[in-house]
């Protein structure tokens, strides 16, 4: 059956005249009229009713709306499973900082997939490593601290963090509201790996208030750097919101304050794909919620 045909055979049932129907499905009456003629010579039987003044249904008419409107249904409830799926098989990449679940990335994406049912493959690596995937496509998106290509991305603010000095509790510049980074100069440091962009701004920073920090072990697992400090193996410096609440340790603010922000990052130069966008619309809902 040509689902147009049943669309004229619903608007004219609809609005019960030839003129106002036409005018709803976008064609000329003629060529409407011809439609619905052609319909009832398909199924052998007369439709409407047809008088100068309206149009009404005829007992056959009556019975072939009931199961138009059944067709109509089930058309529409395949083409949205359809849709669905293909959602679910085509999707989006989303690349994401190793600490996503403590910034609620997570929770973003998964809320994003329950709302929209779209398949979203997750990829999580450091910001140096983010910005070089999304540069060769890899990603479609990428949660990136501290964007260093900011001429090649558009970014929406996500998040933002703040540096904290880590000591163990029984450290003697424990019990301090705030530090500054030269009262560390004489501490053994535990940071972030080597070379990556945290570790890079704990070192530009210490030299920037006079100092080389001594590192004595580098690691890309918090929970191991949080370890070496329990221990009173040294102090570290680290973003706030990873380190979680321990009587073991002591978060101290830094002065100056060293805030580092946190942005949604995909490519200006490519055109994004319909869950692209479905994606972005998601994520401005959410943030202006916040």
């Amino acid at each position: 059956m040509d689902l147009q045909y049943l669309d004229n055979f619903l608007a004219l049932a609809h609005y019960r005249s030839f003129s106002a129907a036409a005018d709803a499905c976008y064609i000329s009456q003629s060529s409407f009229s011809k439609r619905i003629m052609r319909l009832e010579n398909n199924l052998g039987v007369t439709l409407f009713e047809r008088s100068t003044r309206q149009v009404s249904l005829t007992e056959y008419g009556q019975i072939y709306l009931k199961y138009a409107q059944q067709i109509k249904t089930l058309s529409r409830q395949a083409t949205d499973e359809i849709n669905r799926r293909h959602a679910e098989d085509e999707g989006i990449v989303i690349g994401g900082i190793p600490s996503i679940s403590e910034y609620g990335i997570l929770d973003l994406i998964s809320g994003f997939i329950k709302t929209t049912h779209i398949h979203c493959q997750v990829k999580s690596a450091p910001s140096e490593d983010l910005e070089p995937m999304l540069l060769n496509q890899t990603l479609d998106f990428a949660f990136i601290k501290e964007v260093h290509h900011t001429n090649l991305f558009y970014q929406l603010p996500y998040a933002e963090d703040h540096l904290v000095a880590v000591l163990p509790a029984n450290h003697p510049l424990a019990n301090l509201s705030e530090i500054k980074l030269q009262q560390l100069a004489n501490e053994d440091f535990i940071f972030q790996p080597v070379n990556s962009r945290p570790y890079e701004l704990c070192m530009i920073i210490c030299k920037q208030n006079g100092f080389t920090p001594n590192v004595i072990y580098a690691d890309r697992i918090i929970e191991n750097i949080l370890n070496f400090v329990k221990k009173g193996l040294g102090v570290s410096l680290l973003m706030e919101k990873l380190v979680p609440k321990d009587s073991e340790l002591i978060c101290l603010p830094i002065h100056p304050a060293v805030v580092a922000d946190i942005n949604l990052c995909y490519l200006k130069k490519e055109p994004l794909s319909q869950y692209g966008y479905a994606f972005l619309n998601y994520f401005s809902h959410q943030n202006n919620a916040c």
